[in-house]
């Protein structure tokens, strides 16, 4: 996990030099038009499960800022964090039923509204964070969110929420063996389930809103989450270990109404485009430079965090990478599995073109 600084700190400087760009070139020709072109005003509702200061909402402030800069004050954008609005599938199903403008979701709610999204689940898809946000940017990423359609949904961006790693109250997990009988909470997502399941764990779903609860009173051993939810939800007052499995990489696609989008001016479709992407990416490289300092902090407060030995991982991975990929396949059709599939290979081969 550990990540190269300069090479960090060399891509945050490049999305800031975008949004410099986009805020003082293109971006500002559209706005002026819209501005003469309608006197509309539009209003922009987004809910977020997570605080204002989740990776994900951080980016959803970037993507409001250019919005409402853009447009001069025509679209008006306010986020909503903390499930104000509902949890993960409310909220999308009120954007699905036009009662709300946009909501983040993680892949697992989304697949409740398409289900090829499962995808995603299928675990130890991605090696680092590079590789997930390079596929889901190339071809295989942008057809899974146009599949969102079918569903009356329009996908704008990928917003980060990072790898799930696992905590527990019983011992740290370095082996497969550590998995057996532990009660894990998961998402009410069926491949989370497979996945613990195949692991010799008990899977039980439990919403977030009721998690704290479920681990202070014991109902379960422990859960699964990115570092970033696992420091938000204040873990470390009733989890002992952390052990960093990145069994699955985790995005929050942003949805909007496709036929409320559509109804919008060209102008301000764009740029509302442009301003999810680049909050999109800023939530990515907030998550990525902020991993190892919460692994540090949640150290400080009490937890152990271990990382696995790559040995242990691999078999970890091919006990339940088969298992989830072979459900997926069977709900969602082997094609689509094996074209993704070959989508990440495609990235992997370029990512080592001419250095081997």
């Amino acid at each position: 996990m550990k990540k190269n600084v300069f090479i960090r700190l060399l891509s945050i400087a490049m999305v800031l030099m975008i949004m410099i760009a986009f805020t003082g070139c293109g971006g500002k020709t559209d706005a002026n038009a819209s501005a003469g072109a309608q006197g509309g005003t539009y209003e922009i509702r987004i809910s977020a499960c997570n605080s204002l200061d989740h990776p994900q909402t951080l980016g959803l402030d970037v993507m409001k800022k250019y919005i409402e800069a853009e447009t001069q004050g025509k679209v008006k954008v306010s986020i909503y964090p903390n499930s104000q609005l509902g949890a993960e599938v409310e909220s999308v199903e009120q954007v699905k039923n036009g009662t709300l403008e946009m909501a983040t979701a993680s892949i697992g709610p989304i697949t409740t509204f398409q289900k090829k999204f499962q995808v995603l689940d299928i675990p130890f898809l991605f090696e680092n964070y590079e590789q997930a946000w390079a596929v889901c940017d190339s071809k295989v990423g942008t057809d899974l969110m146009k599949t969102l359609e079918e569903s009356g949904l329009k996908g704008l961006a990928y917003m980060e929420n990072g790898f799930r790693h696992v905590t527990n109250n019983v011992k740290p997990i370095n082996t497969i063996d550590d998995f057996k009988g532990l009660k894990i909470r998961t998402m009410q997502a069926p491949m989370h389930m497979a996945n613990f399941t195949a692991l010799g764990a008990n899977p039980t779903p439990v919403p977030w809103s009721e998690l704290y609860m479920a681990m202070s009173q014991k109902i379960v051993d422990g859960q699964e989450n990115p570092l970033a939810n696992i420091w938000e939800l204040k873990m470390n007052e009733v989890q002992k270990y952390v052990s960093l499995t990145g069994h699955i990489y985790d995005a929050m696609p942003l949805v909007t109404n496709l036929k409320w989008f559509n109804s919008l001016p060209a102008d301000y479709q764009r740029i509302i485009e442009k301003g999810a992407i680049l909050g999109q990416n800023y939530s990515r490289f907030i998550n990525a430079n902020r991993e190892s300092m919460l692994a540090d902090k949640l150290t400080e407060k009490g937890m152990q965090v271990n990382s696995l030995k790559p040995e242990a991982l691999a078999a970890i991975k091919a006990v339940s990478q088969p298992v989830v990929a072979d459900k997926v396949k069977a709900e969602i059709g082997a094609d689509f599995v094996e074209a993704f599939l070959q989508g990440i290979d495609a990235v992997k081969a370029d990512t080592v073109k001419s250095v081997e």
